[in-house]
């Protein structure tokens, strides 16, 4: 018998909550609304369908680590759709300390899915999902070991340059070379590894 899991009730329940809130509350962003709903069902479908679609066992530890990075970002979600719902968008970020706080978030998480991603299983709807890393597992475990060693340190580089300057440069800076370096190098390794076979 399968045990019934409350937290993807809760995750579902919240999603309906967010997406009626988006409507019912004054000066309410109902765009924001619809895309949290929608994100956090798809996250949850892909939670219950997990063991199908990576083709593994319901034990397996490869699922449970799939499972926790995907209910971290269901958790991130709903919290900034519901900040998004309840703050007009123009005072979320007015604030310094608001910033520093947002890229200290941002900074956790790359650590925690850093740390993590060495374990995703290969898939094609979670993790750095590109052309080549989809179609070759081992350039998969590749790309995302390079993720992993990447991780503490740009986020803890991101958290130390918001201090001295502009918290989104920073941001967009340090998100994309966290993802730029395993992308190009998981490129030229799957280049390399099939560049004689036709």
């Amino acid at each position: 018998m399968k045990k019934f899991d409350f937290t993807r009730i809760i995750f579902l329940i919240t999603s309906f909550l967010i997406l009626i809130a988006g409507f019912v509350i004054p000066d309410g962003n109902i765009k924001t609304s619809i895309v949290g709903a929608s994100a956090i069902i798809s996250l949850v479908i892909l939670d219950i369908q997990a063991p199908k679609i990576l083709k593994l066992s319901e034990d397996n530890p490869k699922i449970k680590t799939l499972r926790f990075l995907n209910r971290l970002t269901l958790f991130i979600i709903l919290i900034c759709s519901i900040f998004t719902l309840l703050l007009p968008i123009e005072t979320l970020f007015v604030s310094r300390n608001n910033e520093i706080l947002t890229i200290g978030l941002v900074s956790i998480f790359m650590m925690v899915f850093g740390n993590l991603s060495p374990k995703i299983p290969f898939n094609r709807y979670f993790g750095l999902r590109l052309p080549w890393t989809i179609r070759d597992e081992q350039t998969w475990r590749i790309a995302h070991k390079i993720v992993g060693y990447l991780s503490f340190p740009i986020a803890l580089i991101m958290f130390t340059l918001s201090f001295f300057f502009n918290s989104d440069k920073v941001a967009i800076t340090c998100g994309l070379t966290w993802v730029a370096i395993p992308s190009i190098y998981s490129f030229i390794f799957y280049y390399k590894k099939y560049r004689y076979i036709k």
